[in-house]
């Protein structure tokens, strides 16, 4: 079983819907879908995990909104809330859903929002990841971050960092590259791995990031 990370890239960096209507507001910022159903009719049940500076425009956002059927705001503390909403089907995400039925993938959440868009993990035999992949760059732009083997109980990051990526980590440390001062630059440690200077520095930018998203979720 293999799997996927990686970031779907919706049009103006939001979907349809409520999705649009959170990344407009101003004192919201979208972290991440904690969980996703997709009904009968249609509809989604979504948990959105936000940080907002005010619960007042986020509600009036809500309420206004005609998909929005039902909702209940669970507030965390000061600045983190969670939006439980029931919300009307849109074409796109009810496509995307489409695929992963169609070639029997697994959607493992949260699902954690970036600048560009939305990084997500799918789960399955690697011939149907490939073939759901052609089917979904034909409706969304996509960027492939990281593939490998599939391991359901590991909860750290490191299992989706690729081979190089982890060579570059573990290279880095030993040298001395996170210690306080550094006792190297980034020029020596792709020195060390054999590669641009710009390599090295892309390798470590990018498994620094996943490891980030993955303490900043829990």
């Amino acid at each position: 079983m293999r799997a996927v990370e990686l970031q779907l890239l919706p049009e103006g960096g939001s979907f349809p819907g409520i999705d649009t209507t959170f990344s407009s507001l101003g004192a919201v910022s979208r972290d991440a879908v904690m969980n996703l159903g997709w009904h009968s009719d249609g509809s989604y049940t979504l948990l959105y995990r936000l940080t907002a500076q005010s619960l007042d425009p986020l509600r009036e956002a809500i309420e206004s909104n005609e998909d929005v059927q039902q909702y209940e705001l669970i507030v965390e503390d000061e600045t983190n809330v969670y939006a439980f909403l029931h919300v009307s089907e849109h074409e796109v995400l009810s496509e995307l859903l489409t695929i992963t039925e169609e070639h029997a993938l697994l959607l493992e959440p949260p699902f954690r929002f970036t600048e560009r868009g939305v990084r997500v993990t799918v789960a399955g035999e690697q011939a149907s990841l490939q073939r759901a992949f052609d089917d979904v760059t034909d409706r969304i732009a996509v960027d492939v971050e990281w593939m490998g083997g599939y391991s359901p109980d590991r909860a750290d990051t490191i299992g989706r960092l690729t081979e190089r990526q982890r060579e570059a980590l573990s290279t880095a440390h030993e040298l001395g590259y996170y210690e306080t001062p550094r006792e190297v630059s980034f020029e020596e440690v792709a020195t060390e791995l054999d590669c641009a200077s710009s390599t090295a520095n892309e390798l470590l930018r990018r498994a620094e990031s996943k490891i980030i998203d993955a303490v900043l979720a829990e």
